[in-house]
């Protein structure tokens, strides 16, 4: 399938162009990203495969490249580790919040996704974080496209724990069109309703109190919920985060079944 067949509706576009609206980024970018990955056309959306490279998909690909600022450096494990421990000393952690409270009242999985994956990594080391998956020979471009796909698409809630996506998601600064304003931080009253009533709440409780304070469907509430247990915000009883490696839990499951659809430490939240 050649690329210039691929999200060519109106209906494609305007879903895509939503995404980009809510993420705060330009159109056209967000559309060749998706180009890439998923196509809307249909009566559902798909994964592309056995995508044509052609002259055009080539151009698409150095326009992500040019608006990203991105090299065509390919980098290997070692190289991806030390940017990542580089990002998580360097990064200004009081805009990461800020921007965390405003993109979960707007829908925007980029940044709840930064915010996610920093805390996800907290107590990192070198040792800890040469133990996340690695599926790449040498991350390159295309590697790059996907994963930031999936931060658009899903906000990373199931790729947190490859290597790739954790260097996409904390080192690649994305273009956001317009100054992100602070927002009301409502986590603290979120925090008190749910401690009001903690003992008698389920997890899709915590969604439904979530609402009151941000947009999006289950999927996205979610993920804000994730990111809020890995930041030690929203606190499981019996499983702090405050000195472990998260991603050393992964495969710690929870004796509730459905409750391992979330991530640590969330699917422990019912005891």
């Amino acid at each position: 399938m050649k690329i210039t067949d691929i999200n060519t509706t109106e209906k494609s576009k305007k879903k895509i162009q939503s995404i980009a609206k809510l993420n705060n980024l330009d159109f056209d970018l967000v559309y060749s990203i998706f180009c890439f990955n998923w196509n809307y056309d249909g009566i559902e959306g798909k994964w592309v495969t056995d995508l044509e490279e052609d002259a055009v998909s080539q151009q698409r690909y150095e326009f992500i490249k040019e608006k990203l600022k991105l090299s065509d450096e390919k980098l290997d494990k070692t190289q991806v580790i030390n940017e990542i421990e580089n990002k998580l000393t360097t990064i200004n952690k009081t805009a990461l919040t800020d921007n965390f409270i405003v993109g979960a009242t707007q829908k925007n999985y980029c940044l709840v996704s930064e915010y996610a994956s920093y805390h996800y990594l907290a107590n990192a080391t070198r040792e800890k974080l040469n133990t996340l998956e690695w599926k790449s020979a040498d991350l390159i471009l295309e590697d790059v496209v996907e994963k930031l796909f999936m931060k658009l698409f899903r906000g990373g809630s199931v790729d947190r724990y490859d290597l790739e996506y954790l260097y996409v998601d904390l080192t690649i600064n994305l273009p956001y069109q317009n100054q992100i304003l602070k927002h009301e931080n409502w986590t603290k009253e979120f925090i008190k309703k749910v401690d009001d009533r903690r003992e008698k709440l389920k997890l899709s409780d915590l969604i439904i109190i979530l609402k009151e304070f941000c947009k999006g469907d289950k999927n996205f509430l979610r993920t804000i919920l994730e990111a809020l247990s890995y930041s030690d915000t929203l606190k499981v009883e019996n499983h702090s985060v405050k000195d472990i490696f998260i991603p050393d839990f992964r495969n710690k499951l929870s004796s509730h079944f459905n409750s391992n659809e979330w991530t640590y430490p969330l699917r422990f939240w019912n005891r």
